[in-house]
């Protein structure tokens, strides 16, 4: 696990859990606009920085190492909390585990863990394991799962962007690609939400209303108080990749302080 700060100056601070399967780059533009309001700390979970040569392992092993990380360094209470896709995962977790106060949190179309028996839950991750491993040999698929007019920085000319995340994501070890999509979908939380005070919103955006609507109906169950906010035309973490500066607005609107 590696740990990117960025406004350190900032007397408030904004833990951000990105999501899988991207290099810490395709978040930093984000996390630097943050940076305008908030001592952003930016998590890249193991497996994700190819020069470390390590393996991811769980989202609960990243959000408890995060906390021991945060309190290391003094950090005994969080402003903001926000996490994308498996990085939605690691905010639940951290919460639930009562690390410490957190005043405001936004789940970012968050994989909620699945119900079913465990063996249907294995050939689900077993069908996402090798639809991942076609994914990496080319980047047509990649094109057809993240379009380049919602993904590329340069529309007319795509494929260099998408062969760079094709070349990172071969550094991914098959036990780090199985335990991304194992532990994204099978962590585990209490049956039941520990009282908590921090004010918790959840963002969908239209475009990927559909893959995350059982997401979303569990979060809300879970959750009951939680607040819903769609985002008008935007995919599975575009806003935050894509938007950095629409992002940090709306992230400011939900956490700025209340004084």
């Amino acid at each position: 696990m590696v740990i990117h700060e960025f406004g350190i100056k900032s007397p408030r601070t904004f833990l951000f859990f990105p999501g899988s399967c991207e290099p810490w780059t395709e978040f930093s533009y984000a996390a630097e606009q943050l940076a305008k309001y908030f001592h952003v700390i930016l998590v890249t979970p193991d497996g994700h920085t190819p020069s470390e040569h390590t393996d991811f392992i769980s989202v609960e092993k990243t959000s408890d190492d995060t906390a021991e990380w945060l309190k290391a360094h003094g950090i005994t209470a969080l402003d903001a909390l926000y996490g994308m896709s498996f990085g939605g995962a690691m905010a639940l977790h951290f919460l639930t585990g009562k690390h410490m106060p957190v005043k405001k949190a936004v789940i970012d179309a968050g994989t909620a863990p699945y119900t079913w028996p465990r063996w249907i839950c294995r050939l689900i991750c077993v069908r996402d394991y090798l639809v991942m491993k076609a994914g990496i040999s080319g980047i047509a698929g990649m094109k057809l799962a993240f379009p380049p007019a919602h993904f590329a920085r340069n529309k007319e000319n795509p494929d260099p962007e998408y062969r760079e995340i094709q070349q990172f994501l071969k550094t991914f070890s098959n036990r780090t690609i199985w335990n991304i999509f194992w532990s994204a979908n099978n962590y585990h939380v209490p049956n039941r939400m520990p009282e908590t005070d921090t004010e918790i919103h959840f963002w969908v955006g239209t475009e990927e209303w559909g893959s995350r609507y059982r997401d979303l109906k569990w979060f809300q169950s879970y959750l009951p108080d939680m607040k819903v906010v769609t985002i008008p035309g935007m995919m599975h973490g575009e806003l935050v990749m894509m938007h950095p500066e629409e992002f940090a607005r709306l992230a400011f609107a939900v956490f700025k302080a209340d004084s």
